[in-house]
């Protein structure tokens, strides 16, 4: 989906990082952002900046050393190896306040991997450059996926959240170029199908915690249970080990309003072909898909809880092109699945529009 308009990758990345109102705060248009590239870079800079001028999070480092004068605590055991406390030498821990902490290490070690990424405009070139310059000395680290999951934040940094996710996207995106020493290549984000459904589930989840709250108060995940009884056990010891083979499903979204009782269960499919066809037949809904939210639908009734015979299942699909919009009825139950796409390739007011319509109460069930 290459055609999706630099400005609004950037707004579902921030509504998938549970960040939408950092929105407005970065210019990210054509004129100067012409790649996924360009963009998180951009953003980044923007975002290193904007905590430089905050005052970079500090934390106490353990310092060790041999000295001559008694500092922090004496560490005895390096003191007698050192062999050198005759001389009046002795060997000392201790804390100081540095800004050579982890997080900020991760952000300066992207900010140099960031230099070797083939393709830079210009100006973001430069600006890494200045940038780099204006960090305070610190080491730099090879990144990793433990290393971001090794990252602790608290209230009074939790500010870094922003720079800590480009970060992560940034480095999950790189791999070393083999004809060009030095240089890596930017592995387009939107290629990765499944990269691609992780945040286009979480933009939906967030943007409708946040854009939605009035209509739909609770917006999260929920677990569902196969409604399935045990019987004609030949291997299981009991009806408990039996119930325990099933697994748990996982809903993409869930909304829920305790006033109305209305509930939704929206399913985030990310596919660069939407319908699939065979054996010259024309396009058709995947039937994994379909079967998917109708297990969840179905099985998520209750008798205790009489609105779970009247929740709605929908699948949404991103687009640039071809748009789809149709409803059924499952048998003779109120159970409607909707299949409903998003185009992308248009103005954000018209996405927010479109996104609101999906989960809208039609009058005609």
């Amino acid at each position: 989906m290459r055609q999706i308009p630099i400005q609004n990758i950037y707004y579902i990345l921030c509504y998938a990082w549970g960040m939408g109102e950092m929105r407005g705060k970065v210019n990210v248009g054509v004129e100067r952002c012409d790649s996924i590239a360009n963009l998180l870079v951009h953003v980044l800079l923007n975002a290193t900046d904007d905590l430089l001028k905050r005052g970079l999070s500090q934390g106490y480092i353990v310092y060790g050393t041999e000295i001559d004068v008694i500092k922090g605590k004496i560490n005895i055991s390096e003191t007698l190896k050192l062999g050198r406390y005759r001389q009046g030498r002795i060997f000392c821990n201790y804390d100081e306040l540095s800004t050579d902490i982890l997080v900020n290490q991760v952000i300066y070690s992207t900010l140099r991997d960031a230099q070797k990424i083939r393709g830079l405009s210009e100006q973001n070139e430069n600006r890494l450059l200045t940038t780099i310059r204006r960090m305070p000395q610190m080491k730099r680290i090879q990144l990793s996926e433990s290393v971001f999951k090794s990252v602790k934040l608290s209230r009074n940094n939790m500010y870094y959240q922003f720079a800590i996710n480009i970060c992560r996207l940034l480095h999950q995106s790189l791999l070393p170029n083999e004809s060009l020493s030095g240089k890596w290549n930017f592995t387009d984000l939107m290629d990765d199908e499944r990269a691609m459904n992780r945040i286009f589930e979480k933009f939906l989840m967030n943007f409708y915690k946040q854009e939605c709250h009035e209509e739909y108060p609770d917006v999260g995940r929920s677990h569902i249970r196969f409604q399935l009884t045990p019987f004609g056990m030949t291997f299981a010891k009991s009806t408990d080990e039996a119930y325990r083979l099933l697994p748990v499903m996982e809903t993409d979204v869930t909304l829920y309003n305790p006033r109305t009782k209305r509930k939704i269960i929206l399913d985030a499919k990310y596919y660069k072909e939407m319908l699939v066809s065979r054996y010259g037949e024309g396009g058709k809904i995947r039937r994994e898909h379909l079967s998917q939210i109708l297990t969840y639908v179905m099985n998520q009734e209750n008798d205790v809880t009489p609105h779970t015979k009247n929740t709605k299942g929908i699948l949404v699909y991103p687009t640039i092109d071809t748009e789809l919009d149709v409803s059924y009825v499952y048998k003779n139950t109120n159970h409607v699945i909707r299949i409903s796409t998003v185009n992308l390739n248009q103005d954000w007011q018209m996405i927010e529009h479109r996104l609101k319509e999906i989960i809208k109460e039609h009058n005609n069930k």
